[in-house]
């Protein structure tokens, strides 16, 4: 087990890792990376400013890189595999961080993780993916035998794969790059409704990522492309809600104590450009619109430029219609699916309950004018009004709720 990890951001060691008491993890900034992008870049995190030293009892080391860790099963399962405690975000990213969230790659003091020019990928056969899937004791697809060691946040189960120039899929070997996310349906189907949303938010004009429904041994996958990843295999880095204010993991919810929204535009209004604020804004609305009461911190995310300080609002991920949703509790019996919101919207906390007036107050407390609110607003309802929604399900409930914004 590594005693002291590195992580590395485009070829170059940003900072190192260390156990501390408790789980904790301190963090020594590297001359390398001040070196290249200077004191005080925001490269690595808006939360923490290259070469400010942090406090033994400051956590924001830990709550960054434990933010790069995934929730629920897929972390128990890679904690067993680790033989480590759940609580061991150091140990476990040292067996797990090859391939993470944005442009983070972990490795041990003394390696450096191979370049993207010379990642490797192994054909997927439909018996193989079929095999992939099911496996739950292979976190997000890891291979041990391959040295493909990947970490992604979040709770749904998930597959990271590549694909080849004929559209097969393929499994990264060692430090390469995934470059597409399967998520299979599990308890409560989900694939068709993310799909549904992704394809509206992109007919309105957000951005979004490619996606694409499949059905592999008769259960629906959603296949999405990952946008923190170029075509030549480049990683692109970001970092999520939660990691850009600062805030711990299991902080995603508001109502748990985590960011609300006015905390994360404050990040792109100090950080950002002009047009973050009111793309964020269009998000918003588009969440109410599709009854999407599980946008959460970790739910929004910026991207970094590769040599600058500068961030911009990432495309739109995890988007679906979570009222329309048929949820199970652990013993399989149907239950009633969350209105409450991840994050309020002008004071609302249900999804079903938020008027135009909500929303203005929303922008308008970030420090949108409340005209230049209104109109960004008006102009998002307007648009998915115009919208041709092939699932009739979805056109019912967003004209409901349409009707319900005025």
């Amino acid at each position: 087990m590594a005693d002291r990890l590195l992580a590395w951001l485009f070829g170059t060691p940003v900072c190192a890792l260390e156990r501390s008491a408790d789980y904790r993890i301190s963090l020594k900034w590297l001359p390398d990376a001040e070196a290249r992008w200077g004191f005080g870049s925001r490269i690595l995190s808006v939360s923490l400013p290259l070469g400010v030293p942090l406090a033994a009892r400051d956590n924001r080391a830990l709550d960054f890189f434990e933010n790069l860790l995934p929730e629920g099963p897929t972390l128990d399962e890679m904690a067993r595999l680790a033989r480590l405690p759940r609580a061991d975000t150091f140990g476990i990213l040292a067996q797990f961080g090859r391939d993470c969230a944005g442009a983070v790659t972990m490795a041990a003091d003394g390696e450096t993780p191979a370049p993207t020019t010379a990642a490797r990928y192994a054909h997927l056969s439909d018996e193989d993916l079929a095999r992939a899937l099911r496996n739950r004791s292979s976190p997000l697809g890891a291979d041990l035998a391959s040295g493909y060691r990947p970490s992604l946040p979040g709770f749904q189960r998930k597959l990271l794969v590549g694909r080849a120039n004929d559209g097969s899929w393929v499994r990264p070997l060692g430090d390469s790059p995934s470059t597409w996310i399967l998520k299979p349906d599990g308890a409560t189907p989900m694939a068709t409704s993310e799909f549904a949303c992704l394809q509206l938010a992109r007919a309105v004009g957000l951005e979004a990522p490619d996606a694409e429904l499949l059905n592999v041994d008769g259960v629906p996958i959603l296949a999405v492309r990952r946008y923190d990843r170029t075509p030549k295999l480049e990683r692109i880095h970001q970092e999520d809600g939660c990691q850009a204010t600062g805030s711990a993991a299991g902080w995603k919810y508001e109502y748990d104590g985590g960011p609300t929204l006015k905390d994360f535009a404050g990040v792109l209004r100090d950080f950002g450009t002009l047009e973050d604020l009111p793309e964020l804004l269009r998000r918003v609305a588009f969440n109410v619109v599709i009854g999407n009461a599980d946008a959460h911190a970790k739910n929004f995310s910026v991207l970094h430029l590769p040599d600058g300080d500068g961030i911009r609002l990432a495309p739109v991920y995890d988007v679906l219609a979570t009222v329309a949703l048929a949820p199970v509790n652990d013993r399989g019996q149907p239950i009633e699916p969350d209105r409450r919101m991840g994050q309020r919207v002008g004071q609302a906390d249900f999804v079903d309950e938020v008027t135009r007036e909500h929303l203005v107050s929303e922008g308008a407390s970030w420090g949108l004018r409340p005209q230049t609110a209104g109109t960004v607003i008006d102009d998002t309802l307007g648009r998915i009004s115009s919208a041709k929604i092939a699932d009739s399900w979805l056109a019912e409930l967003v004209s409901t709720n349409l009707d319900r914004l005025g």
